[in-house]
This record gives structure tokens, sequence and C-alpha cells, in this order.
């Protein structure tokens, strides 16, 4: 538990750009150290993104929870949130006073970028794991590995969202309930 616990102060800290961009990270440590697979960790992504709060927060939660129970579940997401809200109080003064200085400006500029491309490659990441078949946590080959019903269900879907821009949560279970059916 001391182990997880470090891991989770480690991404609390050493990520900037909200739960989307610690999930590159969170993967990483998850399907590192054997507390999920990467099929696990995608099915965790849709979890969070559908039940209410964070979505770093609901993952460390899970993966607390289901490593050392009730009391894993609190302390992981504590963990998770502690290093952020430290800074947060630390820094807000200062930046607040320094918020025009031309190398606080460029900083943020750099920390966008890269929060950008943390959240890009969360979505290659679990795009991998969602439209291909794995055979025991490895991908297949392009072609044999693409599931068919899993890419037309996200291309329905994102043509959908684009059209009618509704809640999510119709999304979440609408797609739900469709893919019951279809497999």
């Amino acid at each position: 538990m001391i182990k997880m616990l470090f891991e989770f102060i480690k991404i609390g800290a050493f990520t900037y750009g909200g739960g989307l961009a610690m999930i590159p990270l969170l993967q990483d440590v998850a399907v590192e150290n054997g507390w999920l697979t990467a099929v696990q960790f995608a099915d965790l992504i849709a979890i969070s993104q559908s039940t209410p709060g964070p979505i770093a927060i609901n993952m460390a939660t899970y993966i607390g929870y289901r490593e050392f129970g009730v009391y894993g579940a609190v302390v992981m997401s504590i963990a998770v949130v502690l290093p952020a809200f430290f800074m947060a109080i630390a820094l807000s003064k200062v930046l607040y006073k320094y918020k025009k200085h031309p190398y606080i400006t460029a900083a943020f500029v750099g920390l966008k970028a890269t929060v950008i491309g943390l959240i890009g490659t969360s979505i290659i990441q679990v795009a991998l794991v969602s439209i291909y078949e794995h055979d025991q946590g490895k991908l297949l080959s392009f072609w044999q590995g693409i599931d068919y019903k899993a890419l037309a269900l996200f291309c329905i879907s994102l043509l959908i969202i684009r059209k009618t821009q509704k809640h999510p949560l119709i999304y979440i279970i609408g797609f739900g309930l469709v893919s019951i059916f279809i497999w």
C-alpha cells in the first residue's frame, strides 16, 4: 500500500492539466505494477467518465479499492489530490502577482501544449485497447486485430455526438445499451 500511496502522490504532484492529463501516468503505473491490465484500464476510463466526479479521483478510488478495500480507496483518492491542493495554495498568490510576467506567460504556453500531448496520448492508448482485439493483453497485427463492431460504434457515435450535442450521459447510456445488443 505504501508503494501505491507514493505512486499516486507522485502522479498528483507532477501532472498539470487535471484528470485527463493524468491518464497516461495512471495507466503506466497501474499496468506496470500489475494493479490493472491495459484492457481493464480502458474499461476503467469509460466507467470513470460515466460516474460523477473528476476522472483521476474516480480512477484512484477504484484502483485503491480494488487492491486494498475501502481504506485503500480513501487513501488513494486523497493521495492523488493532496499535492495539487497544496501547490495551488502555495502558488496562487505568486501566480496572481506575476501573471503578466513574460516568463510566467511562456511557461503556461508550454504547459498547455504538454497537456494537449498528454490528453492525445490518452486518446490513442484508449483507442488501441478499445478498437483492437487483444491476445492475452498483447495487440494483434494491425489488420487482424481490428474489432470492426467497436470501430463502427465509434464512428457512428462520433457522428451522432457531433450532430446532436446532447448531454454526455445520454450518449453513455445509449451507446452502452446499443453495445449490449451488438456483442
